[in-house]
């Protein structure tokens, strides 16, 4: 599973062949997200924290909006940096982002929402994935997560 994938990233076309690292944790989900996402995000970020510097040039995370017709490049770039300032917060079109996401296996759905402060939620795959520097899925974690289950896969697989 994976592969290489173009999305936009703060207003630039972004190719994972060309910035991949060592050890890539890619996220999917969306930037209004009420819940999954920011927790998700935020044990991402902490784990980091626990590694060493050494460690961390190594390792990348990318998230990837699926919410084409609200989140822009910059927003979803800026809520990705919100958890981490390394973070790469990635964007696209309904179909750019649907060819970036499949060969991962993450799906998601707009559901409409009447209750939702958004008038919308959207259920989607609430995995890390962890890629080599090719784009392949090395290992994942799915929830729930804590940030040293996240630490101890980034070691397992650098």
């Amino acid at each position: 599973m994976g592969g290489n994938f173009s999305l936009i990233h703060e207003g630039n076309m972004w190719t994972f062949s060309e910035h991949a690292k060592p050890l890539n944790l890619l996220y999917v989900g969306y930037a209004k997200c009420p819940d999954v996402c920011p927790m998700a995000l935020s044990f991402s970020a902490q784990a980091l924290k626990m590694l060493t510097s050494k460690e961390v040039s190594q390792v990348q995370l990318i998230f990837i909006s699926v919410d084409a017709k609200n989140d822009t490049a910059e927003s979803v770039s800026t809520y990705a940096k919100q958890f981490n300032p390394e973070f790469i917060g990635l964007t696209g079109t309904q179909e750019a982002i649907d060819l970036a996401i499949k060969p991962f296996g993450a799906t998601y759905m707009v559901e409409e929402n009447p209750k939702s402060y958004l008038g919308y939620s959207i259920a989607h795959t609430d995995r890390i994935f962890i890629l080599n520097k090719k784009g392949i899925v090395v290992d994942s974690i799915p929830s729930p997560r804590s940030a040293e289950e996240i630490v101890q896969k980034i070691k397992e697989n650098l």
